[in-house]
Parts: structure tokens; C-alpha cells; sequence
């Protein structure tokens, strides 16, 4: 069990767990005013889903290819306190975006993104951590079929894999309208970068976060203090 201030989440049985990544995009994505519905692709557990029902009242779906990770995270919503805005459902999205008539103001993923690296022999963590059943390619349309015309995309990836992303974005009519890279510490280079996509190609706001310097920095103290208790050195 992972205890935030709000809410809690079993992520046992989930094929991918609660970690910084998730923790960072929850709290970093910017939710569009009059938000009402969003999509959440690779739930996991649910944490995703359910710190942005912390901040919104938008009706929350959340996606997964692996059914132990969305039992668990209907389970965790139906123990919190948005269990009527948020639910989860058992499949891939790309079957989804091809059956689904509805489209969402807001989508959301920290998606598999290991390409050709060692695989774990475990197959559900496989499809957590490696692109095996779901592409950048095939994120970004399925992203362009799913999204409003003025909604957002949010998303978390590596670093070196950014530009790669952007370029297949672009294609799907998807423009980085907001960049935030990551840097474990201050004196270790940026590994992960937290990105926004929209309809208008126009211009994109950079910045920087470091998670620690001696203890958490008062930077990353903010942006998740609604949801974690950390000390950070003054």
C-alpha cells in the first residue's frame, strides 16, 4: 500500500508501480479549465487517475492491456473519494480508439518506452516498461483519434527519447506546448522530461526541476506537497 495525503493505492498486483515518474506527471500536468472528461492510457494501479481527481471534477477513464492492474485500480478508486468520477476498464487503446465515439478534453500516459533493451521474464512488467504491445507511433494516433480539437496531451518520457516523440507527435497533428526536464540531482544531467501536447503549433515553455539536492529541493516540495509529506532542505 502507497499512502498519499488523500487517498491510497494497492499497486501489489499492478503491473506498473507507484514511482517518481507517475508521482511527477500527476502533479505536474496542467488540467484545462471546464475539463470534463479524461483518459488516462496504461493506468497501472490508478495513482494517475486519481491525483487528478484530487484537483478536478472531470469524469476519469483510465485504460490498461493488463486486467491484476485494472482490477487493482478499480479496487483503489472504490476506496477513495472520487469512486463516482473515476473508473477503469480492461483494454488496449488501440482497439479503444477505433470503437470509441467519444473524445476527451485531457489524456494522459507515463507509457512503456524501453526499446530494444533486456527484457524482465516476467511478461506483465514486459508490457509495462517496454514498447512490446504499444508504440510511440501508435500512441501518438491513437492520441489524434481520441483528443478534442483544444485539448491537451500529457506525458512523461526519457530524456534521449524526446525528440523522437515529438517528431512522430507532429505527424499526428500534436505540437509541445509545455516542457518541464527532469534532473535527479543538481549536479547530474536531466534523464526524464515531462511534456504537453496540443492542436496549435505555437510557442513552448521551458523549464527545469531538480527532485534532490542534499534532501527533496523546496521546487519539487511544491509541486507535490498536496499529495506527498517530504521534508526539503531550506
Amino acid at each position: 500500500m502507497f499512502c498519499f495525503k488523500r487517498f491510497s493505492v494497492n499497486h501489489s498486483q499492478s503491473s506498473m508501480k507507484v514511482g517518481t515518474e507517475a508521482v511527477l506527471l500527476g502533479a505536474w500536468l496542467p488540467v484545462p479549465d471546464n475539463c470534463k472528461e479524461i483518459l488516462e492510457i496504461g493506468c497501472g494501479c490508478g495513482v494517475i487517475s486519481l491525483m487528478l481527481a484530487q484537483r478536478c471534477n472531470a469524469h476519469i477513464t483510465g485504460i490498461d492491456i493488463d486486467e491484476k492492474s485494472v482490477k487493482e485500480a478499480q479496487n483503489n478508486a472504490e476506496n477513495s473519494l472520487w469512486k463516482n468520477n473515476v473508473h477503469f476498464l480492461h483494454e488496449n487503446v488501440q482497439h479503444f480508439a477505433q470503437k470509441s465515439k467519444q473524445k476527451f478534453d485531457l489524456i494522459v500516459s507515463n507509457p512503456p518506452f524501453f526499446e530494444n533493451s533486456l527484457k524482465s521474464p516476467k511478461i506483465n512488467k514486459n508490457i509495462s516498461k517496454h514498447n512490446v504491445t504499444l508504440t510511440f507511433e501508435e500512441l501518438c494516433a491513437s492520441v489524434d483519434t481520441l483528443l478534442l480539437d483544444d485539448g491537451a496531451f500529457g506525458i512523461i518520457l526519457p530524456a534521449d527519447a524526446k525528440e523522437k516523440f515529438e517528431i512522430l507527435a507532429e505527424k499526428n497533428h500534436l505540437y509541445a506546448t509545455k516542457k518541464t526536464y527532469i534532473y535527479p540531482t543538481s549536479t547530474k544531467k536531466e534523464n526524464r522530461v515531462l511534456m504537453r501536447f496540443e492542436r496549435k503549433n505555437r510557442h513552448c515553455t521551458e523549464e527545469k526541476l531538480v527532485i534532490r539536492d542534499k534532501g527533496y529541493t523546496d521546487e519539487y516540495y511544491q509541486l507535490v506537497k498536496d499529495y506527498l509529506t517530504i521534508n526539503y532542505e531550506l
